[in-house]
């Protein structure tokens, strides 16, 4: 494992993905698109081991939109592969977080891609309110 995975920030959760075909373009790799997808995926995974999912976050009146996306491919991954996508948190702010991700191959030996989403956090009226004090707990407990 490299260290970069050492640097990481907790908690965190591992994401397993195979790759399909509808995610693939023409040259069977998963297509750049599909990253944003498999990220969402493992944010979830990440609110679902802290002990709610993320219905269950906006039903308490809190919305979390994506306002900034960034991905770095650095490799290719391909038709029928298994990935991990890790996931966790490395940034508050009063009003938001961000999510940070490593995409890893089948045997976790070989980073793939880097990525990060920042969230606004909103009320019902998409109006920005302060993270509450429950939620950020929540997401840094492990």
């Amino acid at each position: 494992m490299s260290n970069e995975k050492d640097t990481f920030p907790k908690p965190e959760c591992w994401y397993p993905h195979r790759v399909s075909y509808g995610e693939t373009d023409t040259m069977g790799l998963a297509y750049y698109g599909e990253y944003l997808h498999f990220f969402e995926r493992a944010r979830s995974a990440f609110i679902r081991e802290r002990g709610m999912s993320y219905a269950g976050v906006e039903e308490k009146g809190v919305l979390l939109p994506v306002r900034e996306a960034c991905c770095r491919y650095r490799h290719p991954s391909r038709y029928d592969d298994l990935i991990w996508i890790r996931a966790g948190i490395n940034e508050w702010s009063r009003v938001a977080m961000t999510f940070i991700y490593e995409v890893w191959n089948e045997d976790r030996t070989e980073l793939l891609t880097t990525g990060h989403t920042q969230h606004a956090c909103v009320g019902p009226d998409f109006k920005l309110i302060r993270v509450p004090e429950w939620l950020k707990e929540m997401f840094q407990n492990d």
